[in-house]
């Protein structure tokens, strides 16, 4: 059961929500803990192994919380390092196991979300830098928080401890999750599902040599796809998380604003970035310093980022360019010409799109191997195919034009709302807010008409293994 699934939006979501308001106060946040149990067990329904293993990784963290402080500097060390050993090995096993096909399991719903928020948990214990929960039932519950599966914002136990204190129905919070769980779905079901379908029956069509032009066509659809697959799953995690009460901070950057590969490649993942910063990053930096610091830190930010979704190395081969890029922009000199000059500031967005491009490739293919395949036949002299050919093998090639001149027109949508509410007076606001999100649920109604029915597998498996 996905976010996207009309058993979460219109029978799941409405009857926690009611139960969830009607429970008293000092019982809501073991109400959300329970809430976040049942969507799991549904989520991962039909997956026993996937289930055994999210609960026993749960169990040992529970358990690992609960036992009494150790009296030494040094048994503590090793208590932590075990806590924070032991759930990335599983992660890690549990990608090799999915990805090469391992029979008899499937990689389950939300895995890579309860194991971030393990390994935060411990280390924040480590540090002193956590509130203790009253019991075992709301530490399951941060474990299980599902609004914020694996793309959202990933919380810290503090933040989402302080969060949960005092859950309570507020108007605007409700309007303003609403508008980002339509907002979200709009981007899932309509943008990036789309895109992505198209991506995959062109790849199934173009078994021989292609045009180097529709090579750029599939670059452009795995991007789109992706970039907004990530999006709208942020979206929903920030409304759902809205409509229970817990305000989460925009999470993302936008793709067009992104000045250095850095930003295009992780302006979407903010909540990641920011969780790799905190945990990894900024110690590595403080210990090492300077611009070594500044390079290894941003190695292995890059070699995290991709290990989470492919442990397959043709992923970090993909993954070189762009980052060999993003190391260019670390000097000095370069970001400063870069931002000085408006021509050299675009030309490195451009760029970063194109070393992008390829990686999202990899990330979206089932088999990453094909995209060798598909670009070397690209720039072979003979066979081409026509470059528009590849239109007429994809189910609503039409519609992808459109949305092609549609987001281009949107581009400069934020600075035109941004400069109306400036000059314009309250009535203006009020209405240019009331057309907004009647075009939002306008949409919202097409895409569960339309597209959602064209996408029943939204409702049972995850768009990417997380």
């Amino acid at each position: 059961m996905q976010l996207t699934s009309p058993a979460f939006l219109f029978l799941f979501l409405p009857l926690s929500l009611f139960i969830l308001f009607v429970t008293p106060k000092a019982n809501r946040r073991i109400c959300l803990s329970l809430i976040s149990v049942c969507w799991y067990l549904l989520a991962n329904q039909g997956n026993l192994s996937g289930l055994t293993h999210i609960a026993s990784l749960v169990a040992f963290s529970v358990l690992l919380a609960y036992l009494p402080t150790s009296s030494t500097i040094r048994r503590a060390k090793i208590r932590t390092a075990i806590w924070v050993a032991v759930p990335l090995l599983s992660f890690v096993a549990a990608r090799i196991l999915a990805e090469y096909g391992f029979e008899g399991y499937r990689y389950p719903v939300g895995l890579l979300f309860v194991t971030l928020a393990c390994i935060s948990f411990a280390i924040d214990q480590a540090r002193g830098d956590t509130v203790r929960p009253r019991n075992a039932l709301e530490l399951i519950g941060y474990l299980l928080f599902f609004p914020v599966l694996t793309m959202g914002p990933v919380l810290r136990s503090k933040v989402y401890f302080d969060m949960t204190e005092e859950l309570g129905f507020h108007s605007d919070a409700f309007y303003f999750g609403i508008r980002k769980l339509m907002l979200g779905c709009i981007k899932r079901l309509a943008f990036s599902a789309v895109a992505l379908r198209a991506f995959s029956e062109a790849t199934s069509y173009i078994r021989t040599q292609m045009h180097p032009v529709t090579l750029l066509i599939l670059l452009i659809l795995s991007l789109l796809g992706f970039y907004y697959a990530v999006g709208g799953t942020v979206d929903m995690a920030r409304g759902v998380c809205a409509m229970y009460g817990i305000w989460l901070p925009r999470d993302r950057a936008r793709l067009a604003m992104g000045t250095s590969p850095d930003r295009i490649f992780y302006g979407i993942l903010l909540s990641l970035r920011a969780y790799l910063l905190d945990y990894l990053i900024l110690p590595i930096e403080r210990r090492l310093g300077g611009k070594r610091g500044r390079v290894v830190s941003v190695v292995l930010l890059f070699f995290c980022i991709v290990l989470l979704w492919r442990t397959r190395l043709v992923a970090l081969l993909f993954a070189l360019p762009l980052l060999f890029f993003a190391l260019l922009n670390l000097s000095p000199r370069v970001r400063k010409a870069a931002y000085k000059s408006t021509s050299l500031r675009l030309l490195s967005v451009g760029a970063s799109l194109l070393l992008c491009a390829p990686l999202t490739l990899v990330l979206t293919m089932q088999d990453p191997m094909y995209v060798l395949e598909l670009i070397s036949s690209a720039f072979q002299s003979v066979g081409h195919y026509p470059f528009y050919a590849v239109f007429g093998v994809i189910r609503d090639a039409w519609y992808l034009v459109l949305l092609g001149v549609l987001l281009l027109l949107l581009l400069p949508y934020a600075y035109i709302c941004k400069w109306l509410r400036r000059k314009s007076g309250p009535k203006m606001k009020s209405a240019l807010a009331l057309t907004e999100i009647t075009v939002i649920f306008a949409g919202f109604l097409a895409t569960l008409i339309y597209f959602a029915p064209q996408f029943p597998q939204y409702a049972i498996y995850a768009m990417y293994l997380m």
